[in-house]
């Protein structure tokens, strides 16, 4: 279990244009986003491919970065090879009614959202943080990381952050058969309702890995979007997929860590450095994902 919660607690990923198209079609084709993680005694990150989650540490180096979509693009993130339509809002949505997968919201204004993810580590700063500056997170929570302690989560929500489902167990689940897949998703999306009064309807995959039984799992549990990110904080440094610099609509992942106070507000400072504010799922995402 610590080797685990070190894992998950520290599980970054450094992104590839393909990665933020990282779901197979119906052949099973599996890819998903490179992952980043800490090895289990805290040292240097590894970077794994899409086909595994992480393994021995290795030094990070980012691939290069594509050219950066203009702000109205339709961000991408629909099954590989699978045919999509657009809303007329311009997100993605897949013809056979799978959930879109989705790394950047298309917006107007100079706006990124925050996500976090997991729930290993509770500071009662960050909560007092999160209320008394108003700052609108998103937290995709595995259950097994906050099941000790669900009344934090449910200060956070009260602050106004939004509370969408990362599993049960934080599995690498392009290895799990679709019945072990929905039952990663629908357990999880069950107790959230049951603890904090709503059911979630978005989700994120662990490691950021999906394949086919991963979208129809999450549609069976209910899920209207599966969501990707852009940029990766760690330690409060933003890590880029163009480098130097965020664009609308951006979602940064970040993970719950112990200096996760400190580390939050020196990311917001480098968001408010480029003109950017954080914005909230709700007001951005069409109202069909929250029904």
């Amino acid at each position: 279990m610590p080797q685990l919660r070190a894992l998950t607690a520290a599980a970054l990923a450094v992104l590839t244009a393909g990665g933020l198209t990282a779901c197979g079609h119906a052949s099973h084709a599996r890819t998903a986003a490179p992952v980043a993680s800490r090895g289990a005694d805290g040292g240097r990150p590894s970077q794994t491919p899409g086909n595994g989650p992480p393994s021995s540490p290795s030094p990070l180096t980012p691939p290069p970065s594509p050219p950066s979509p203009p702000a109205s693009a339709t961000p991408s993130g629909s099954p590989t090879g699978s045919p999509t339509t657009t809303t007329p809002s311009g997100f993605p949505r897949s013809r056979n009614g799978l959930p879109p997968v989705i790394s950047r919201i298309p917006v107007q204004d100079k706006i990124v959202f925050i996500t976090i993810d997991d729930g290993w580590e509770k500071d009662a700063d960050f909560v007092r943080l999160i209320r008394d500056e108003r700052i609108p997170v998103t937290l995709f929570l595995a259950n097994m990381a906050v099941k000790k302690d669900y009344g934090y989560f449910r200060e956070l929500q009260q602050a106004g952050a939004l509370i969408e489902d990362h599993t049960m167990t934080h599995p690498y689940l392009p290895r799990l058969s679709y019945k072990r897949q929905k039952q990663e998703i629908c357990d999880s999306a069950a107790i959230y309702a049951t603890q904090y009064g709503t059911r979630p309807t978005l989700f994120r995959a662990p490691y950021g890995a999906t394949d086919h039984d991963t979208l129809r799992a999450a549609r069976d549990c209910g899920m209207k979007a599966i969501f990707f990110w852009r940029e990766v904080v760690s330690n409060g440094k933003i890590a880029y997929q163009v480098p130097g610099k965020l664009h609308r609509g951006d979602i940064l992942l970040v993970h719950f860590n112990p200096h996760m106070t400190p580390d939050f507000k020196r990311m917001l400072r480098t968001i408010k450095k480029q003109g950017f504010t954080p914005a909230a799922f709700r007001d951005h995402l069409p109202p069909q994902f929250f029904e």
